[in-house]
C-alpha cells in the first residue's frame, strides 16, 4: 500500500477520537452536500437510539471535514460535545479530494435487497 497518502514523512498518523463543545467547531460554508430538516431529524433520531458512533472529521483548525449532518443534528439535539477524528496531517488539496472521493465513493454503492 506505498501509493496511500499520509503525512509529509509518510508516517501513518493514528486515529484518535476526541470530545470536543460543540461551538468549537467550523462547518465548511462550501460544503456540497445538503441536509433537509427531515434528514437532520432523522440523525439526531439514530444519535438518540444508538449514539454518536461516527466521529466528526475535522482538520487542524476546527473545521468540519466530513459530519456536517452529524453536527446538525448535535445542534438539534443540543448536544455541548461531540466526537471528532482530527485529519490535521492532510493538506487543503488532499482534505478537497477527499470530500469529494467520500461523497462519490458513497453515491456508487448498491443495496443487497435481500
Amino acid at each position: 500500500m506505498s501509493d496511500i497518502i499520509y503525512g509529509d514523512d509518510g508516517a501513518r498518523p493514528p486515529l484518535q477520537i476526541e470530545h470536543l463543545p460543540i461551538g468549537t467547531l467550523k462547518p465548511d460554508p462550501r460544503n456540497a452536500r445538503t441536509h433537509s430538516p427531515k434528514q437532520i431529524a432523522q440523525i439526531a433520531g439514530s444519535i438518540q437510539a444508538f449514539g454518536f458512533n461516527s466521529p466528526i472529521l475535522i482538520d487542524g483548525e476546527g473545521g468540519v471535514i466530513a459530519g456536517h449532518g452529524r453536527l446538525a443534528a448535535a445542534l438539534k439535539l443540543k448536544l455541548e460535545t461531540v466526537p471528532v477524528v482530527r485529519v490535521g496531517h492532510l493538506s487543503r488539496e488532499q482534505i478537497r479530494a477527499y470530500i469529494i472521493a467520500e461523497n462519490k465513493i458513497a453515491l456508487n454503492a448498491g443495496w443487497d435487497v435481500d
